[in-house]
Formats: structure tokens, C-alpha cells, sequence
């Protein structure tokens, strides 16, 4: 126990950079301007100066945004004087304004900024009115102010509401470390390592700091969030380019990109659908050539893809198992090659070391000297920051290769360099009390002997992933962040980490592929450097500890799930902004042995005390707290509303300004338009300031309205996503599809030319949905079910035949014969004062019953 006290106290001590995962992250541009962050680090007394007074901070800007212009600090004296620290984007500038005179500029070193912290520090000399301002102890400029010894001051960063010194413009930026010296001695230090709340603490002179609309740091680096979740067909693949921090996820019919500088999810068709896609397939992206691969190691042949025709050159001839379950491989650019090693199949584990060349399209298996690695699969693979030396841990195999003999899991550290084809043991790890395996990669950082991965316990199917941070020159481990749930079935699972070096974020991506032959693809993203897992965490792989750990958080996430499902809503919300397709939903059902994940999307339940947004049925809008301001919606700026709201949605694109324009105002003017929307527009913004988080975008010409962290319930966007799925009917889904259209026909009561095409594709697919669910299935088994379903068509269609007839059989098989005749009654009524003439078909005819 002594010598892991001391341990963890030397990796403490050591590690001091782990204990900077801390500060505040200020909204920006890309909301609206009361969503913008503002920390007032004086709200109570003002600050007032010293003969020698010095106020530093630590800066860095976010990257991947638009508009950078904005205030980063403000401080207001007592004698009506701004002392400013502005961003000037033009320039690539920051600028040392006092009060109307601009004094000096910092030119802006863009890798530095975005990808370090900086430190900011400016000084008062009160004696000879003095202000300088010094960018990482470097002077950039001096100007003198209207302060004096004893001027107070309030200090602001990012937006600020001080009368007359109003500032609404905020870079996208964090801050951290706030500290206040006076005459060289520390008298407040802010170090906002808040993890929520609207307050940061002083820890020194025990000031409280107030924050509008705060994103708190720390949580980031210790939570892994979900960033998407969704199916699609055939057993797909995953690939990264690290350069322009891109997932790729390959299916049979498709190709999706996930781009983590936006968050943006956009998935496109082929334009010829491949035949097939083993199981087994995997993916890789070169990132010399800027080219995406998708190959299968049985069939010895990689498929190149034409983003431009949108086209795989080759397509694999067999549906057969691979024998290369879970290979590791990687681009080497050192020689143009792929490296596969591993796998396992047919009872035997693989250390085959396998070569494709691409400049020759050559296939080979690489001799190889050295250490032996045991045959092996479940192991992650990593290269060093040259890329000529490839690095392989743990896994399960056996040393003969024969699953019968043995098997027996590894931990040991080998590397392989690829101009000597030599493997060589870097370290032997101890064997811990609980037995463990590798997702497909690890991650090492450039400059740093540090690598990171993901481990997971094989002996479950519902278990976790747990990433680890390791050291090449170490034997110990650390576990950091929290666990990340995963569906494990050897040949039905796959799980990989990839590193955003510019978002500066670690990336875990799992797939599991159903019976039905559906892939869930779930993309998880923890903020690097990640926190340690907690103050327990293990220091060696023999401590038992780590597994109590894990166990206990399994029972946390197991309880808190069961609470959210038994409430209707996810745990976890999809944060990404989602193109074609968006995130679907899975399915529970298996019958072949294989066990698939339970519903990852559970149907939210229509309440009144969350903000709501109803499109079908009548429409309704439900703010914040749950009360009804449908009646705030003027007939004008609900169809503005709508074309935004459904064009936004339906495929992620939005409206443009011309469209809009023309219906909306079709006899004016273009200049004219455009000011009705102006105003117009405005009075939308404040409506919907009081349902939830939005914005307002425009971008490739067209206005986009997008919800924020799933801040709006929006049951059209639920139907979006439920389309998107592309999956047969099942119980679930039909279910899922009543509770959205169970309230009635898309916005029936809503009049628009512009609508008539897409109500007419939603009635159109349900009725096909259902009817084909209706066909496929045992009446007998579920006919309340039936009844439900066949009030739904109705909705869409009041003399839907099929819908009479499955509805009166439905109830009759319920034992409700009067209800049945009372349905068939009501609809012969309204067939005749429709068409004018009787229906042909009797009660005994559609149900098999005598009247």
C-alpha cells in the first residue's frame, strides 16, 4: 500500500499538466447575443489599484469558427475609462485600447494561439499612470490612463452589461488562471475550475465572480459525450484522417463523414451500391494522398474511393466469414504500404505480418525477424510519431495459434520497425486480476513517450470501455475519464480511438452489427488531456482495484439508464447536427444466438414540462416551462417558422433567401422582402428565446435553423431520424411511429402550396410502413396494436380500405364486435357522401362475420 501511495504522489507531482484541465469556454458568435458568455469578475465590490497592481490570465482560442472579433477583457474604472483587450480579426490582432487611444498590437500566432494556452498580463503603475500590457512575459506595448492609486475598477471578460460600456462582440476563446497581485503579492486568484453553476470562487481573497451563460472546461476532460449515434446497412467500416479531423464510416450503399471542427454529420449515397460487404472488411484513409481504402484480407484486395463519382473501384465476391476477425493495420508512408497483422478465424489466431503496396497493388505476407509476437487478435495497434515504427499491445490468443491449445491472454509492448522488418519486446506488463483486451488502436501523442487506449473486459456482453494512459518506458498505467458503454460480441463488435490533434480531442467509435445485418455506429469524444479516471485509479496492471472501479460505474450507468428509459428519454444526447441520414435507432430483437443492444433512442414522451415543437396533429408549441404560447404565432411568422423549421430538417440544408422571399411575399419587391423578413425575423427570435436553445445560420447561401443539445422536442425531427433508419418494420418501430404520428396528419390544418409535396411523402411513407408491417404480421398476436395502427391511417386517409378492414378484424378478434360494427357503419357513411354511391363490400365480406 506504501509503495502505491508513493505512486500516485510521483505521478502527481509529475504530471502537473493534468491538473490544467480547467477553465471556462465562452459562446461566441455562433449563438445568438444573450447566449453569449460573460464573466464578471467583480459584481459585488469593484477592484481598486494599488501603486502596483497586475492582473495575468491563461488565453487560448477554439478553433473551426467564422468571426474571432470581440473583447477578450474589459475593465471600466471609477473614472468612466475602458482599459481593453481587443481580437482584431482583420489584422489577426490583439489590441491594447485605452479608453479612444489604440496603444499597441500583439500580431497573433495562429499555432500558438489555437493550440496552446498563452499567457495574457497587464500592469498598473498608478505613480506615473501607466498601463502595459505583455503577451508570455513579453512587453508589447505601454500607454498612460486616467487611474490613480485607489481608482476602482470592475473587470469583465467577454460580454459585459455595465452602462455605457455595453459589449456584446466575444471571440470563441477559453480562460483560465485569473490572478490579481498587488505589489507582488497574490490577493485573488480565479482558477475557474468550476464544473457547473453560474459562479467562480476566489480562492484566495474568497470573491464569487458571476458568469452568464458559462461552459465549464473541466467536465470535458473527464466525460466522454456522445456525439452521434446511428444505424446503417451491411457491416460497415471506420477510417480517420487526423488532418482534417474526419471519421469516415463505410457502408454497402453509403459513405458518412463526420467532421469534428463542426460537428457536422453528412452521409451520401453511392452512386452505385456495392454488392457486397463482408463482414470482416475494414478501412483506412492515407493521409499522404488524401485517399480513402476499404479492403478484405481473404480476398488479398484493397477498393480505392472517387469521392467524385462517388464510386468503389473494386467490390468483394464473397459473403463468406473472414478468418481474419479483428486485424490491426495502419498506412505506413515510409514505404506506401498497409500493414495488416493478427486476426482470428476457424479455431486458429493469426501473427501474420501482411503488406499491400499500393504503387504496385502488390499483396505479400512480410517475412519477419526478431521476437515473435504470440498469435493474437483483440490488441491495439499504434505507430510513432515518424510513422516508421509500428507498436502493438496485449490481446488474446494462444502460442501454438490453436484455439484448442491454451489460449491464453497477452500484455506485453512489442514494436515492429518496418525499414528492418524486426520485432523487438519493449515491455512485458504484469498480468492483473482480472483479465482484459484492447480496442483495434492506440493513440501516441508527437513529442511525448505517452500512448493512449482502450480496454475492455471480454468475459461480458454488455461491459465498458476504459481509456488508459500509458508510457513506453513504463510497466504502470493510469485510467482516465469515465467509462463509455459497450455491446461486445467478438464478430459482431469493433471499437477504435483516434486523436483530433487541432480540436484537441480523443475519439472513441464503436460499431455493432445486428442480425438483420445493421450496423450501430456510436461516436463518443473526450476533451485531451483527459482527467484522471478518479483519486483510486491504479498505478500497475496488477492492481485489483481498477475492476471494483469499473464495476461500480457499470452499476451507476446500468441504474441511471433503467431511470432514463423508464422515463422516455436518452441519458445521453446526440449533440452533432446530423445531414442525410441523422441518427436512427436500433433494434432488440435476435433470434440466431447473437444478442443485440437495446433501443439507443427510446421515444420521448409528450410532456408538458420540457419545450415542444408539434407538427402532427394540430400545430402546437410548448416553451421552456411547458405552457402553451401557440397563440403567439401570428399566421405570418408561423409559416416563416415552418419553412425554416422543415426545410432545416428534412435534409439538413435549410431554405434559401429567394425561396423564402417569393413565398412568403410573392408580390413585392425583392428589397421590400428582405425588410419584412428583418423585422419579421426578429419576432421569431424573441418567441422562440423562451421554447430553447437555437441558431440561426446561414451558410452556402441558405438559412438554416438549427436545435442545440437537443434543447427543443421536435416530433418531426423524431420522424426524420425514424426515416433515416432505412430499416424493415418492426413492432418497435411501428410503436416509435405512433407515438409521432399518433396525434394526428402532418400539420393537417396548415394550407400551404409549398407544403402539399411533403405531405403528401410523409402520408405516403407511413401508410406503406404500416401497411407492410400490418401484412407481414400475426393479427392474433397483437391486435390492439392493429387498432392503433389502423386509427393512424385514418389520419392520413379517412377511406383507407385496408385500415377498415384490419380495424374491424382487430376488433373482433378483441371481442369488441359493436365496436367493429359501429367503425364500419361511420365509414360506408362518409364513402357514400364522398363519392356519391354506396361501398360494395359488406360486413361480412371484410371481416368473415355475419352482421
Amino acid at each position: 500500500m506504501i509503495r502505491y501511495i508513493l505512486c500516485v504522489c510521483f505521478f502527481l507531482a509529475g504530471h502537473e499538466g493534468y491538473c490544467q484541465s480547467h477553465g471556462l469556454q465562452f459562446l461566441s458568435h455562433e449563438v445568438v447575443q444573450e447566449k453569449r458568455t460573460s464573466l464578471h469578475l467583480t459584481p459585488n465590490t469593484p477592484i481598486c489599484l494599488q501603486p502596483n497592481t497586475e492582473i495575468s490570465f491563461d488565453l487560448t482560442f477554439l478553433p473551426h469558427h467564422e468571426t474571432y472579433f470581440g473583447y477578450i477583457m474589459r475593465l471600466i474604472t471609477s473614472t468612466h475609462q475602458s482599459i481593453d483587450l481587443v481580437y482584431n480579426q482583420r489584422l489577426a490582432r490583439l489590441n491594447f485600447v485605452i479608453g479612444e487611444n489604440y496603444i499597441g498590437g500583439y500580431d497573433i500566432d495562429s499555432a500558438r494561439l489555437f493550440g496552446n494556452w498563452s499567457q495574457v498580463r497587464i500592469t498598473f503603475d498608478t505613480q506615473l499612470r501607466e498601463a502595459s500590457f505583455y503577451m508570455n512575459d513579453r512587453l508589447i506595448s505601454k500607454g498612460r490612463g486616467n487611474f490613480t492609486s485607489g481608482t476602482c475598477c470592475n473587470i469583465y471578460f467577454g460580454a459585459n452589461d455595465f452602462e455605457g460600456f455595453q459589449t456584446l462582440d466575444v471571440p470563441p476563446m477559453n480562460i483560465k488562471d485569473i490572478r490579481i497581485r498587488e505589489n507582488g503579492q497574490l490577493k485573488h486568484y480565479f482558477p475557474l475550475s468550476e464544473s457547473k453553476g453560474n459562479e467562480a470562487i476566489d480562492e484566495i481573497g474568497k470573491k464569487v465572480a458571476q458568469v452568464r451563460n458559462p461552459l465549464w472546461i473541466q467536465p470535458k476532460h473527464r466525460r466522454w459525450e456522445k456525439a452521434v449515434d446511428f444505424d446503417t446497412k451491411g457491416a460497415a467500416s471506420i477510417a480517420f484522417d487526423s488532418k482534417r479531423e474526419v471519421l469516415y464510416v463505410v457502408s454497402v450503399d453509403s459513405i458518412y463523414e463526420l467532421s469534428f471542427s463542426n460537428m457536422w454529420l453528412k452521409g451520401e449515397k453511392l452512386s452505385r451500391s456495392r454488392q457486397r460487404l463482408p463482414s470482416g472488411n475494414q478501412s483506412v484513409f492515407d493521409p499522404v494522398n488524401n485517399k480513402l481504402y476499404n479492403f478484405y484480407v481473404d480476398e488479398k484486395r484493397v477498393s480505392t474511393f472517387d469521392p467524385a463519382s462517388k464510386e468503389w473501384d473494386v467490390n468483394f465476391t464473397t459473403d463468406s466469414l473472414t478468418v481474419f476477425w479483428q486485424v490491426n493495420k495502419c498506412y505506413s508512408p515510409s514505404d506506401s504500404s498497409l500493414y495488416i497483422l493478427g486476426g482470428y478465424g476457424q479455431l486458429q489466431y493469426k501473427n501474420l505480418l501482411q503488406r499491400y503496396h499500393f504503387p504496385t497493388k502488390t499483396w505479400e505476407i512480410v517475412p519477419y525477424s526478431g521476437d515473435r509476437p504470440m498469435p493474437r487478435y483483440l490488441n491495439a495497434l499504434g505507430m510513432n510519431a515518424t510513422r516508421d515504427t509500428i507498436y502493438i499491445i496485449g490481446g488474446y490468443g494462444s502460442k501454438s495459434g490453436d484455439q484448442g491449445i491454451n489460449p491464453q491472454y497477452s500484455y506485453d509492448l512489442m514494436a515492429y520497425s518496418v525499414k528492418d522488418r524486426r520485432f523487438h519486446t519493449v515491455l512485458e506488463y504484469p498480468k492483473p486480476a482480472k483479465q482484459f483486451c484492447f480496442a483495434n488502436s492506440m493513440v501516441t501523442i508527437p513529442g511525448s513517450s505517452d500512448f493512449y487506449a482502450l480496454i475492455y473486459p471480454t468475459d461480458k456482453f454488455n461491459t465498458t470501455l476504459q481509456l488508459i494512459k500509458g508510457n513506453f518506458s513504463s510497466s504502470e498505467y493510469k485510467l482516465m475519464g469515465d467509462a463509455i458503454p459497450y455491446s461486445f460480441y467478438d464478430i459482431a463488435s469493433f471499437a477504435d480511438l483516434y486523436y483530433c490533434p487541432l480540436s484537441k480531442k480523443l475519439v472513441a467509435v464503436t460499431l455493432y452489427n445486428s442480425k438483420e445485418n445493421i450496423t450501430n455506429v456510436k461516436v463518443h469524444t473526450i476533451f485531451f488531456p483527459p482527467d484522471p479516471a478518479d483519486s483510486r485509479m491504479t498505478t500497475s496492471m496488477e492492481k485489483k482495484e481498477y475492476w471494483w472501479y469499473l464495476l461500480a460505474m457499470a452499476a451507476v450507468a446500468g441504474l441511471g439508464g433503467w431511470y432514463y428509459y423508464r422515463r422516455g428519454k436518452s441519458p445521453i444526447k446526440n449533440t452533432a447536427r446530423v445531414a442525410v441520414p441523422p441518427p436512427a435507432i436500433t433494434h432488440p430483437f435476435a433470434d440466431n444466438g447473437i444478442p443485440t443492444p437495446p433501443t439507443t433512442i427510446p421515444p420521448v414522451t409528450e410532456s408538458r414540462e420540457i419545450a415542444a415543437v408539434f407538427l402532427f396533429g394540430p400545430f402546437e408549441v410548448f416553451d421552456a416551462q411547458g405552457q402553451d404560447i401557440t397563440q403567439h404565432f401570428t399566421p405570418l411568422l408561423k409559416e416563416l417558422f415552418l419553412l425554416l423549421l422543415i426545410y432545416s430538417l428534412k435534409d439538413g440544408k435549410g431554405i434559401s433567401p429567394e425561396k423564402m422571399y417569393t413565398t412568403l411575399w410573392p408580390d413585392k419587391l425583392q428589397k421590400d422582402a428582405k425588410n419584412n423578413y428583418s423585422v419579421n425575423i426578429l419576432k421569431l427570435k424573441n418567441l422562440l428565446e423562451k421554447v430553447g436553445n437555437y441558431q440561426l445560420i446561414k451558410e452556402a447561401g441558405k438559412w438554416r435553423l438549427d436545435i442545440l443539445n437537443e434543447s427543443i422536442y421536435v416530433d418531426y425531427q423524431q420522424y426524420i431520424r425514424l426515416v433515416a433508419a432505412r430499416v424493415p418494420a418492426d413492432r418497435t418501430r411501428m410503436l416509435e411511429l405512433l407515438h409521432i404520428a399518433g396525434r394526428g396528419a402532418f400539420l393537417k390544418t396548415s394550407q400551404y402550396e409549398w407544403l402539399d409535396h411533403i405531405k403528401a411523402d410523409i402520408s405516403n411513407y407511413i401508410t406503406d410502413a404500416i401497411l407492410s408491417f400490418m401484412t407481414a404480421t400475426d393479427m392474433s398476436h397483437d391486435a390492439e396494436l392493429m387498432v392503433r395502427l389502423s386509427n393512424c391511417l385514418f389520419f392520413f386517409d379517412t377511406l383507407n380500405e385496408e385500415a377498415l378492414v384490419y380495424k374491424s378484424k382487430a376488433l373482433i378478434l378483441l371481442g369488441r364486435h359493436g365496436m367493429a360494427k359501429e367503425v364500419y357503419q361511420r365509414f360506408t357513411k362518409e364513402y357514400k357522401e364522398s363519392y356519391g354511391q354506396d361501398f360494395e363490400r359488406s360486413f361480412q365480406e371484410i371481416t368473415g362475420h355475419a352482421h
